[in-house]
């Protein structure tokens, strides 16, 4: 989905987000803020994490040795510092990848359905509505960036890039799910009767 608040549990050695900061830097030294910036897109399109995270996990990071960091002279009062993983942390990195996840996704949109009778129906209906259609402009969003993956051949699996690829790939499935769910919700919300799965009800 388009932004699943990331798990930072800790795992044996490391954090979700300190894996994800490695992840991101395999690409090639960055900034704090080109980090943040990363984040966004395109591991927006399922898992997100706050500025205020960042830098501290970036600290953690550096105090293991798992990051390089050089200043140099920033375009305000403070040093710019720019990252770079180290082969301890791209070890670490190799060694969480092939690890199964345990960490669950939290989705509040979801968790609201599973109380929607306690609500209005007609207030509910019209925020899986709003859902739908917001699925509907990611997914369009997706797919012709998809499209543009794929004719920059990002798409095989030896460009460096296919892990994007990947991602956005994934996004699109989300984006298609959340769509027919939350239409099909806003249905039986709005008419009070059961609907087919995957039908709507005008």
């Amino acid at each position: 989905m388009a932004g699943i608040e990331g798990d930072d549990s800790a795992t044996v050695s490391g954090s979700t987000l300190g894996y994800a900061l490695l992840s991101l830097l395999t690409r090639g030294p960055a900034t704090g803020y080109q980090l943040t910036q990363q984040v966004k897109a395109p591991l927006g399109h399922f898992w997100t994490a706050r500025h205020s995270q960042i830098y501290p996990e970036l600290a953690r990071l550096s105090a293991a040795g798992w990051v390089d960091s050089v200043e140099q002279a920033g375009p305000g009062p403070r040093a710019k510092k720019t990252y770079a993983v180290t082969p301890a942390g791209l070890a670490a990195l190799r060694a969480w990848l092939v690890i199964p996840p345990t960490a669950q996704p939290r989705s509040e949109i979801t968790l609201k359905a599973y109380a929607a009778t306690s609500a209005d129906p007609a207030a509910m209906a019209a925020l899986y509505t709003d859902l739908a259609d917001r699925s509907t402009r990611l997914l369009a969003e997706y797919e012709q960036d998809a499209a543009r993956m794929r004719a920059a051949g990002q798409d095989d699996p030896a460009h460096p890039r296919f892990g994007n690829y990947a991602v956005l790939m994934m996004g699109v499935e989300s984006q298609r799910a959340v769509h027919r769910w939350a239409r099909w919700l806003a249905s039986c919300l709005r008419t009070g009767r059961p609907v087919a799965y995957g039908e709507a009800a005008d």
